[in-house]
């Protein structure tokens, strides 16, 4: 009998025979079998064959099976196989590109986007130095610190932002005609 470890604290049927402090290792010792709450317990496209030759198996002339419906199950299965094959797959090549990025940036300048005690985004500048994976998130080596791959803001170093917006560039002083002729308003045919 298989047990999940969300289910003991719903049942209280063994708990008449010991305290309430059931454990793990008690049950294990009563021939119960305990599985992970995350751990997938779906059938797959093996379990599916075992029941669909069971019942071919033991069917009979009164109740005999309908292959029509055995093959669209059969075929449905193969489609969730495969999609499950093909996402599998999809999440290795993404993997891979990531860290292949990664490993690009090593020997270039770039701007992190860190948040300081105070909540402020402050730009760090620096030269990556090695990339690798912690913890499930690709990550970077700059100036001696470990920075998330996305908290990269630019490869390079941002420019300075003008004080107010408008300033900087030459506006002139204004006034002109704008084609640089002084006086002339006909356009040259």
């Amino acid at each position: 009998m298989q047990l999940g470890l969300e289910s003991l604290s719903a049942s209280k049927a063994y708990s008449t025979q010991k305290s309430d402090s059931t454990t793990v290792d008690d049950l294990l010792k009563e021939g119960y079998t305990i599985s992970d709450p995350n751990e997938d317990l779906g059938l797959d496209f093996s379990d599916f064959l075992q029941l669909m030759v069971a019942q071919l198996q033991n069917q009979t002339i009164d109740n005999a099976t309908d292959t029509t419906d055995m093959l669209n199950q059969l075929v449905q299965m193969s489609v969730v196989s495969m999609m499950s094959s093909v996402k599998t797959s999809l999440d290795t090549l993404t993997v891979s590109t990531t860290m292949t990025y990664a490993a690009s940036l090593v020997g270039k300048t770039v701007t992190v986007g860190v948040y300081n005690d105070e909540g402020e985004l402050e730009e760090v500048v620096g030269e990556v130095t090695g990339t690798g994976t912690y913890q499930g998130t690709q990550v970077i080596f700059v100036n001696g610190e470990m920075y998330p791959l996305s908290s990269i803001m630019a490869v390079g170093e941002l420019p300075e932002l003008p004080e107010k917006p408008g300033e900087g560039g030459d506006g002139g002083e204004g006034g002109g005609t704008g084609e640089g002729g002084e006086g002339e308003t006909t356009p040259k045919v």
